[in-house]
Formats: C-alpha cells, sequence, structure tokens
C-alpha cells in the first residue's frame, strides 16, 4: 500500500501545486496568483492548507480553504471557504481527499476558526457530506437578464479574431467606469450570517481580475468573460434604483458585446428577489453547504452571492 507524506502548505512550496492544477484541471497557474489567493494578511491566515507527496516526493493532492470573517448579528467570527479540492490522477482512489480535508479542519479547530462553508461542484459535493460530515443548507442560483447587442463571441468565431483583443477592449472599458467604493453584502439581515465585505476582503479579493464601479449612485462588483457580464454583488437599493442600475449595467454589457448579465444568489435573500422579478433564474443551481466547529455562529442561516466564491 502507497503511503504519502503529508505537509502543510507554506510560501516555499506553493509551487508544488502547479502540477496538481494542471493535472485535475488543465489549467496553468504561476505562482504569483497563488500566493495572493494564499495569503489572507489581513486576518493572518495565510497558507491554510496541506499537500499531500507520493513515495517520490512528488505531490499527489492538495485540500485547502481560504480564511474570511463573518458577520452576524453585529458581530464577526472567523470563517474559512473551501477552496481548490485536488488529486493528480494518479493518486485518486487513495482517501487523499478526505485525509487532508480532516488535517486542515483539525487545524482550523486548533486556530480559531468557526466554520467552513463552500459551493463545491456537483461531483464532488456527495464526498463533502458523506466523508466531512458536511450539511446542505442552501443553493445559489444563477439568474440571467438578456441584453441586445452584437455578441464578441460570434464575431470571435466568424472573423478568427484573438481574445486578447475582447479583453483589452472590455478592460478599457471597464476602468473608464465610474470607480466605486466597498460595500456590505447585499444578503445581510438581521439573524443572517453573511460574508463581511470590508474594504481588506476587497483588496484581498484582487488575486482574481474583477472590478468594483459605480453607476447611478450605487457600488457595483463585477467581471466578464467571452459570454457573460458577471455581478459578484451589488448594494443594495429600492427597487426604481435597482432598475436603474440593471439599465446601466446592460448599456455597459452593450459596450462590451457581452449578451448577459448574470448574477448568483441564495434563496430568500434581496439579490434572488430583485433578479427573479427582472431576470429568468437558470436550471442549473450550486449546492452551498459546510460544518460548523462551534455553536457561536449558526452555519444554516448563511446566505451568499457570487462574489463570495473564491473563483470570483
Amino acid at each position: 500500500m502507497e503511503t504519502y507524506k503529508i505537509r502543510k502548505l507554506k510560501q516555499d512550496i506553493v509551487g508544488d501545486l502547479i502540477s496538481i492544477y494542471k493535472n485535475a484541471f488543465d489549467v496553468d497557474v504561476d505562482e504569483d496568483f497563488l500566493n495572493k489567493k494564499q495569503q489572507v494578511r489581513f486576518l493572518n491566515q495565510n497558507y491554510v492548507g496541506f499537500i499531500a507527496y507520493d513515495q517520490n516526493n512528488l505531490p499527489a493532492a492538495f485540500y485547502g480553504v481560504y480564511a474570511c470573517l463573518l458577520s452576524y448579528n453585529g458581530k464577526t467570527f472567523l470563517g474559512a471557504q473551501s477552496g481548490d479540492t485536488m488529486t493528480h490522477s494518479d493518486h485518486k482512489g487513495k482517501g487523499l481527499f478526505t485525509m487532508l480535508a480532516l488535517e486542515t479542519y483539525q487545524y482550523c479547530k486548533e486556530n480559531g476558526f468557526h466554520c467552513v462553508f463552500g459551493f463545491p461542484n456537483e461531483n464532488s459535493f456527495p464526498g463533502f457530506i458523506k466523508r466531512l460530515g458536511w450539511s446542505h443548507f442552501d443553493d445559489l442560483v444563477p439568474y440571467l437578464i438578456r441584453v441586445k447587442c452584437v455578441p464578441w463571441i460570434r464575431l470571435k468565431n466568424t472573423f478568427k479574431l484573438p481574445q486578447k483583443m475582447h479583453n483589452s477592449w472590455c478592460r478599457f472599458i471597464l476602468k473608464s467606469a465610474k470607480k466605486g467604493s466597498s460595500f456590505q453584502s447585499s444578503c445581510l439581515e438581521n439573524d443572517t450570517s453573511v460574508v463581511d465585505h470590508s474594504a481588506d476582503f476587497f483588496q484581498y479579493k484582487t488575486y482574481g481580475e474583477n472590478y468594483l464601479i459605480e453607476v447611478c449612485g450605487i457600488n457595483i462588483w463585477i467581471k466578464f468573460d467571452d459570454t457573460f457580464l458577471f455581478i459578484g454583488d451589488l448594494e443594495k437599493c429600492d427597487e426604481d434604483k435597482f432598475v436603474m442600475v440593471i439599465k446601466g449595467l446592460k448599456r455597459l454589457a452593450f459596450k462590451m458585446g457581452l449578451p448577459h448579465l448574470r448574477f448568483h444568489a441564495s434563496s430568500q435573500t434581496w439579490g434572488s428577489e430583485m433578479f427573479q422579478k427582472y431576470g429568468v433564474p437558470m436550471e442549473v443551481k450550486y449546492p452551498v453547504g459546510g460544518i460548523s466547529f462551534t455553536d457561536e455562529i449558526p452555519i444554516k442561516k448563511m446566505k451568499f452571492t457570487g462574489a463570495d466564491n473564491d473563483t470570483f
């Protein structure tokens, strides 16, 4: 039976994740990106995860979490989002996922974390429930709002245009927009716990390409790809103002050649109510779950938007 060596993730070995990313997700990442994502400096909780190495000292699997503050009834608590879970194809079926996750959770318990939550895909979610004791307490629902435009993806495919042309144009548009300010989660209500959207949290999330802009006096957190202008979150406002903001975002998406606005929200939130009324829910839903280590914050009362996902 093959034995594995388990090591706590640190800056000097973060590069060992690159080969696992490539094998598991067919994604190329660099050390600079990994260090920015793994260093949650404003909470002094960096590199929270563990790597398994095989007998040849090659990286075989990784499980880690990303620290965040959770806001609940006027208080903040240390929590974490379950992040990239990955196992090299040569080492699947060896129990590494469970081993590394339990090691990570023990570290979290010993270092003041109250819970771990996450948004695993439908293939991996059963493993979190069966092997790690997670509970499934909600779903993120994606909503679409149609934008009339000439879609970039059609131009790209018809004229064989390079992707970097579109990326450069969209960046120009977004950098020309009015710059926004940090704002609290639109899911925040009495007796509801949310990821605390402090200025420090917004700064940390710049490891990815996203933009904080202002439209009609409302702060909005967005990113883009070939097809969607993703609304990670937007400042809570009344319905009339919301309609004005959506019109402004449609104009922005029109210029960028993006035929849809897309927003993800937990059930029974302000965002889900607004986008249910003015958009169309997609058939797919993304499960939300987690595990508690203390009784101080009720994990089943947590609510999220797409901006809370580590992929945003």
